[in-house]
């Protein structure tokens, strides 16, 4: 069946306003969230190319947050900027019923819906997780060294020492090259690494390369320290990784697991108060998912009766339905950990709220026109 051209016209006008909200919202968080990471002293060292990848994974929890805010902002927009031009009274006029007005637009709400259900489930947090892995990475591991004469350099689990170093050559002399092994919390092996001789190179975004010559190899079992490796070799080569793998293994937050895990995890708690966590946590990523089909009932008749205010009353109405949607909403999850008998009721209070809300301006507003 074919799609009226005025349905048409409306989605798009309301694609165009919803394109560009979303873009705004979606700049400012990716700079906050940029401005975060470089807060905890990742440009002193940092990577571009892990940089770009924890924030590129940060993305699909970014667009979660400002789908349900560029809805509601681009719906007011749109409609107050159709209702001005006359041109909601010219469709109403040329039978068009509000309903069939807003037809395709409450559809884009279920599909937005739709679409954060999963993002803020599942795509949202397996995102965040790798961001968070990225910018753990940055933070234990070295991308630029300026190696210094009789100066010691920590890369990865080794030790380097020099007695001269030049930095044009990468020549070195008198090289010291020293790591511990641990087993658990106790030290178990200490490598030593003596050369006349050497030299470095750089290798992008990996390590230091090191080749050595007439030189001393010791190995040292702290579990019979009366035994001993020792070897001498003419040539030695090895690489110094800038970082350990041992640097990206960290304890996961609730917003870096998904909401299966989420559960899994409150089943399996044995901590009342962790398990209520992971459950508030869960289900509250279902509420916020909700959002744009409550902001659709309360912003279509707020947005058809701007037709006589400026563009600015759009921005004056988003913010307190904003702020009283979302500070319910937190407020709900704080009471529903707090309380259990509020579990899960609380969570969904401030969409059935605003529903109800939008529900009274579409009788007020709308068949009363």
């Amino acid at each position: 069946m074919a799609v009226p051209i005025a349905r048409l016209y409306v989605l798009r006008v309301f694609a165009r306003f919803l394109a560009l909200s979303l873009f705004v919202f979606v700049s400012l968080l990716v700079m906050l969230n940029f401005v975060q990471v470089v807060s905890r002293g990742v440009l002193s060292g940092y990577s571009f190319y892990f940089l770009a990848k924890s924030m590129f994974y940060l993305l699909p929890g970014i667009v979660g947050m400002s789908l349900p805010l560029a809805f509601l902002l681009a719906l007011l927009l749109s409609l107050g900027a159709m209702s001005r031009d006359g041109e909601i009274i010219a469709l109403r006029a040329g039978g068009y019923s509000f309903f069939e007005i807003f037809s395709l637009v409450f559809g884009a709400a279920l599909l937005s819906s739709l679409l954060l259900a999963a993002v803020n489930g599942w795509i949202g947090p397996a995102g965040q997780k790798l961001s968070g892995d990225y910018t753990e990475t940055m933070l234990t591991r070295v991308t630029k060294i300026a190696l210094k004469p009789r100066t010691f350099h920590r890369l990865s689990d080794w030790t380097l020492y020099a007695e001269e170093v030049n930095s044009l050559t990468g020549a070195m002399r008198g090289v010291k090259l020293f790591r511990r092994i641990n087993k658990g919390e106790a030290p178990a092996f200490a490598n030593k690494i003596n050369a006349a001789a050497g030299r470095y190179s750089m290798l992008n975004e990996s390590g230091l390369e090191i080749e050595l010559s007439d030189g001393q190899f010791s190995q040292t079992d702290f579990g019979r320290p009366e035994q001993a490796l020792y070897g001498r070799f003419a040539t030695y080569s090895t690489m110094l990784p800038f970082f350990s793998d041992s640097g990206v293994r960290r304890r996961l937050g609730p917003k870096e697991l998904t909401s299966s895990e989420l559960f899994s995890r409150a089943a399996a708690s044995g901590n009342p108060d962790q398990a209520a966590r992971y459950r508030v946590e869960a289900l509250s990523r279902f509420a916020m998912a909700l959002a744009p089909l409550a902001f659709f009932l309360v912003g279509a008749p707020l947005g058809v009766g701007l037709e006589k205010r400026g563009r600015s009353a759009g921005f004056a109405l988003a913010l307190p339905v904003i702020l009283f949607f979302y500070g319910l909403t937190v407020a709900g999850m704080v009471l529903s950990r707090k309380h259990p008998a509020l579990y899960p009721w609380a969570i969904f209070l401030p969409g059935l709220l605003t529903s109800c809300a939008g529900a009274w301006l579409w009788k007020r507003r709308l068949y009363a026109r």
